[in-house]
């Protein structure tokens, strides 16, 4: 059996569309969804398909992480895709998944090829390498957008890589990423010191191949991915304060304190640098200006944390 854990925060409509697709092209697939304590309508759109599904309510936000383990381990399946709500299945993405198992007992997950809503591949966000010093450096410095080529971005976010073949890869998007059950046992799943959200899959992946495991990316497993849509419920500055402590917290769990007060370093840094430069012109992320005060407030709020100095 294949179950499909759907973690669910304020996703809306693009919530029905999801479960709507796993009923249409995966309709074997026991389906798991956990609600973080939405306050939008999203729960409502899906009434028509309650007997066809295990709903987890929690009655407050308990992260990206805490409610994927709440998931799997109420799932059946021997293989669990984590799904995000604001992605559609295509038909045959499942069982294409499925087959990528069967080649090698040492594949422990499997990752879909997803695409954005007009059918381009959203390369740069589907698989990425584990991240560095250097690419860290290189995305809070701006390098990445000054000169987009440079050798640490290219190879962090993969983007001269084949998306039309089957193959190794370091850590692809937890937005569809199948595993197998004995794993997620073996690893004891997602770490839920990850908080709410962000680099929680990054861990798992590390986790993964540190444990001798192997990871795929199947090009034949395609879902329709919207992303974003969590986003819109938080603040820019939210958002980075979240991102960038656990990115700091990721590589102090793997590398050591020592780099994670390289990494805090160069964050804090970064921030700063971006704040100035909102003074000359405005910085955009996605379709929201950001403004000169989130970016100096996230970077007084890294520097003021317990442990920035240690």
């Amino acid at each position: 059996m294949i179950s499909v854990v759907v973690v669910n925060w304020n996703s809306g409509a693009l919530l029905e569309r999801c479960i709507g697709s796993l009923r249409t092209h995966a309709p074997e697939c026991e389906i798991v969804l956990v609600d973080n304590d939405s306050g939008d309508s999203s729960l409502d759109s899906i009434r028509r398909w309650a007997d066809a599904m295990i709903l987890v309510r929690n009655r407050q936000n308990l992260g990206f992480a805490v409610a994927c383990n709440q998931g799997w381990h109420t799932s059946h399946g021997e293989l669990i895709l984590f799904l995000n709500p604001d992605a559609e299945c295509l038909p045959g993405a499942v069982e294409a998944l499925e087959r990528a198992f069967e080649s090698d007992t040492g594949i422990w997950a499997a990752a879909g090829c997803l695409q954005d809503p007009s059918g381009k591949l959203q390369s740069g966000f589907n698989v990425r390498a584990l991240p560095t010093i250097g690419s860290v450096a290189a995305e809070v410095l701006m390098l990445d957008e000054i000169w987009p080529q440079n050798p640490w971005t290219r190879r962090y976010r993969m983007t001269r890589w084949d998306h039309h073949s089957r193959r190794d890869v370091e850590q692809p998007a937890a937005a569809c990423l199948m595993v197998r059950r004995t794993m997620l046992d073996l690893v004891g799943g997602f770490d839920e010191q990850f908080q709410p959200a962000w680099f929680e899959d990054v861990d798992l992946c590390k986790r993964i191949r540190d444990r001798g495991g192997r990871i795929v990316f199947e090009p034949e497993a395609r879902f329709v991915h919207h992303g974003a849509v969590s986003l819109q419920s938080l603040s820019h500055e939210e958002f980075l304060r979240f991102y960038h402590v656990n990115q700091i917290r990721y590589f102090e769990k793997h590398f050591g304190k020592k780099t994670a007060r390289r990494v805090r370093r160069l964050v804090v840094s970064g921030l700063y640098f971006r704040s100035l430069i909102c003074c000359i012109g405005p910085l955009r992320s996605g379709r929201t200006r950001v403004s000169s005060r989130d970016f100096r407030r996230s970077a007084e709020y890294l520097s003021s944390k317990p442990g920035s100095r240690t």
